[in-house]
């Protein structure tokens, strides 16, 4: 078992400031780049998957500080579904190397290993200091599972809230659902409504299912639907299509970032739409990245001591 420091308590002073992930993160190496965009594509093309081989070039990116790399490398070796030569030293290495470098993310990763004891002690106390640290470095999932902790706790929900829409503004679907219910649930429809839009665009089926009914139920004792919306049976038909558009692609991670020129909220009139998305479109049109140059992997890897056949780190010769 590893030992891991402990940090703040996850309540301390029950403040929060909105910091966005994106602000935090260093920039990317664009040689690393190429080697994570190629294991990325190996990784989600459609037929059987090699792990192995997706693993070799994420490790070598992440050899090379590329913190994407290291997160996808670390669901890959922890899942055992790429083999390594002791996985929970491997998955603890990139994600203390993630702290290292100050990643939001990485104290997430840590949060979520000392909460199931992978390869350290389990330790629910320490998880909640990690999710917090996480959570106040700009993390959206840290934000997301610590607004949900700050949910089931008696109290003001202004934290909460806070941290929700956070999370919901930096494209975390389940955040802005959530926020959406708990504004509904409270009666401030203007509010659930606009958080509700926003988990569309961030691919939430269940928010497009309630704007759904919710532009065609007109009875406030239909509790479930009632959102004090005009009745609009185009905009409730239009939502329907969203709907069923994430729900096709909801495992390629759609997205419908163009919602507001779909189906713009009241009293923005309706615009013409075709009945396309804009995250289809630029899919469709992707071209599949170039297979990096064995030549580029040999140097990469010497420079890192990496076996380039693996990306595993070489035994250090005496």
């Amino acid at each position: 078992m590893r030992e891991v420091q402990g940090l703040d308590a996850l309540y301390e002073g029950l403040k929060f400031e909105c910091v966005y992930e994106e602000d935090k993160l260093p920039r990317l190496s664009s040689v690393a780049n190429i080697l994570y965009r190629y294991g990325l594509y190996l990784q989600l093309r459609p037929g059987v998957k090699d792990f192995d081989e997706v693993a070799r070039y994420y490790r070598i990116a992440a050899a090379h500080g590329h913190y994407k790399a290291s997160t996808n490398l670390q669901m890959l070796v922890s899942g055992g579904q790429a083999r390594s030569p002791d996985s929970w030293v491997e998955t603890l290495d990139l994600v203390e190397d993630l702290i290292a470098l100050g990643i939001p993310g990485g104290y997430y990763d840590m949060a979520r290993y000392l909460d199931r004891g992978f390869g350290v002690e389990q330790d629910s106390d320490k998880a909640k200091a990690y999710y917090r640290r996480a959570a106040d470095l700009g993390s959206p999932d840290a934000q997301y599972y610590v607004a949900d902790l700050l949910s089931r706790v008696y109290g003001p929900k202004d934290i909460m809230l806070q941290m929700y829409k956070c999370a919901m503004e930096q494209g975390h679907a389940e955040a802005g659902l959530d926020a959406a219910m708990y504004q509904k649930i409270k009666r401030r429809y203007p509010e659930a409504v606009f958080a509700f839009q926003k988990a569309v665009a961030n691919g939430s089926v269940l928010a497009a299912a309630f704007l759904t009914k919710g532009f065609i139920t007109t009875s406030p004792s239909e509790q479930l639907d009632y959102m004090a919306l005009a009745p609009d049976p185009e905009r409730s038909r239009r939502y329907k299509l969203i709907k069923e558009f994430i729900g096709r692609y909801e495992n390629l991670g759609a997205k419908v970032p163009d919602i507001d020129q779909i189906v713009p909220l009241p009293p923005a009139k309706l615009p013409a739409w075709d009945e396309t998305f804009q995250w289809k479109k630029d899919r469709d049109a992707a071209v599949p990245p170039a297979q990096p140059s064995e030549e580029l992997m040999q140097r990469l890897s010497e420079e890192k001591g990496l076996d380039p056949a693996t990306g595993l780190r070489l035994p250090k010769t005496a």
